[in-house]
């Protein structure tokens, strides 16, 4: 039976609907580790936590040093049947690189916590014993990321998805909640962490070795790629500083305030990231094929893919904004009583992952295009921007100040970005058919709004379930009534061919 093929509308669907279904579960088990977390722990706690878990992450985006899109990249670009000893040669010599790098940052994060706890965060030593413990996790996290890319340039998602957004926040939760009951509320914040490091590092080189006959532990008899690594520097500074820029805002909260301030803060900053997921769903079938076609100078496809892929991210991601803006009491009332205060840092929060989210295709396009050096540019001086900003605001407003200098930086961002496509690709990313879901997002919000009294006297997780309802069918009536085009109706499709290999699957 003749393989069955696909348009790039219904391969960009079928791989993000896979992708969405596993992300969406992986955000809403994260979500639910930070709401469990609020309420076992207490505000001061999670902002331990919530500490440690951010100067962790910048510190693997440095061990990782790019590698993980640098080698997604390379893999994609090359022949999965003629090439694939070159494929698996690059591969080992990728993960060398991450190996050695993530050692080296697991070192200096260990050497620094005692500084980090005495002179910024002013915090008790629980706080070095998190730095200390999460550091251990660096190489594991590392080579796993580093694995599901090389799987994802192979433009299969599903191993990828699998083991970041459905192991890993799985054993995050278990494993926190297990601990917790078991031992001590300090260990259930040290120890999860690393737990789901190690798991999610056997299941990554498990997957990697079935697609690609890798065996990670050949890494050390690699040669070091130069190639790989000469385009992967330059994104490492772009993503260290992208990651600067996502978690400034707690580090200066906790270098200015305090670790109950930034508990309080931390949820809010969870539930605007929901937002994201609808970006990273697309994103990551998005940028292999968009690399494909800017090398086989393909610009008719970059620019329908561009736009085609910008409008299904509005068109998710309007609804989420609207139950955000609309039930923020409600949302941050799942954490506990005291997070309703962080309600309004919500709103202000998902208005600038809605525009990010929006507008984010473009880093993509740029580095896969080969303007990665742009790219770390408009990185950098974002992020100098939203260091005075949190400077100037944090101070006065708190973790007001931290949102409103975080929606400013994300929207500088991402006009940033749109202009720099329009200008060295020559493509935009808005076409007149967002209009139907920028109109249909205004008619529901509305009636929305009359209608949210007559629901918030309810049970919260109620409210929150018949928003949704509401939400979702006064929205996509009206995209209804206005009609697909047969992009649209390519997504549908190509998820009813999912839908019936899946049954299939699961049937036999």
């Amino acid at each position: 039976m003749a393989k069955k093929e696909f348009t790039p509308a219904q391969k960009i669907a079928k791989e993000s609907a896979i992708s969405f279904t596993g992300m969406g579960y992986g955000h809403i088990i994260r979500y639910l580790f930070t709401a469990i977390l609020a309420r076992l722990v207490g505000v001061h706690y999670l902002g331990i936590y919530s500490l440690g878990n951010s100067i962790t992450n910048l510190a693997t985006v440095v061990g990782k040093a790019g590698t993980d899109f640098g080698i997604m990249r390379f893999v994609s670009r090359r022949d999965h049947k003629k090439e694939i000893d070159l494929i698996r040669t690059d591969i080992l010599s990728t993960l060398k690189i991450g190996f050695i790098f993530s050692i080296i940052v697991m070192i200096l994060q260990i050497i620094a916590a005692r500084w980090l706890v005495e002179n910024v965060f002013h915090e008790s030593s629980l706080l070095q014993i998190v730095l200390i413990v999460f550091a251990l996790s660096i190489p594991f996290t590392t080579l796993t990321l580093i694995a599901t890319s090389a799987t994802q340039g192979f433009q299969l998602l599903k191993y990828q998805i699998f083991v970041e957004y459905i192991i890993n926040p799985t054993i995050l939760v278990l494993s926190l909640i297990f601990i917790y009951y078991t031992f001590s509320a300090e260990l259930a914040i040290i120890l999860p962490t690393l737990l789901t490091g190690i798991v999610g590092f056997i299941t990554a080189i498990f997957f990697l070795k079935k697609i690609s006959q890798v065996n990670v532990f050949n890494c050390y008899s690699a040669k070091i790629n130069k190639e790989v690594l000469t385009f992967s520097i330059p994104i490492m500074f772009t993503a260290i500083i992208g990651s600067l820029l996502h978690w400034m805002d707690i580090l200066m909260l906790g270098y200015f305030t305090n670790a109950e301030t930034v508990g309080l803060y931390h949820p809010a900053v969870r539930t605007a990231g929901l937002q994201q997921s609808i970006l990273v769903a697309f994103a990551g079938i998005f940028a292999p094929m968009f690399s494909r076609y800017f090398a086989q100078n393909d610009a008719i496809n970059m620019e329908h893919i561009y736009k085609l892929v910008t409008r299904w991210i509005m068109t998710l991601t309007i609804p989420v904004l609207i139950l955000f803006v609309l039930f923020a009491n409600k949302m941050m009332l799942l954490f506990g009583a005291e997070f309703i205060s962080s309600a309004n840092v919500l709103i202000i929060l998902v208005i600038g992952t809605t525009i990010f989210s929006v507008f984010g295709l473009s880093a993509r396009a740029l580095v896969v295009s080969g303007y990665q050096n742009i790219n770390l540019i408009n990185a950098l001086v974002v992020t100098i921007i939203n260091i005075i900003f949190n400077t100037i605001l944090i101070p006065k407003l708190g973790i007001l100040g931290a949102a409103y200098a975080t929606l400013a930086s994300m929207v500088l961002l991402s006009l940033l970005r749109v202009f720099e496509i329009k200008i060295y690709l020559k493509i935009f990313p808005i076409s007149v058919k967002v209009l139907k879901p920028i109109i249909a997002g205004i008619v529901t919000f509305v009636l929305l709004f009359f209608l949210k009294p007559l629901i918030m006297e309810f049970h919260t997780i109620i409210t929150l379930l018949f928003a949704l309802i509401i939400t979702i069918l006064i929205y996509f009536s009206i995209l209804f009534i206005f009609k697909f085009d047969e992009d649209d109706l390519d997504f549908f499709r190509s998820i009813k061919f999912l839908k019936k290999n899946i049954l299939k699957s699961s049937s036999e």
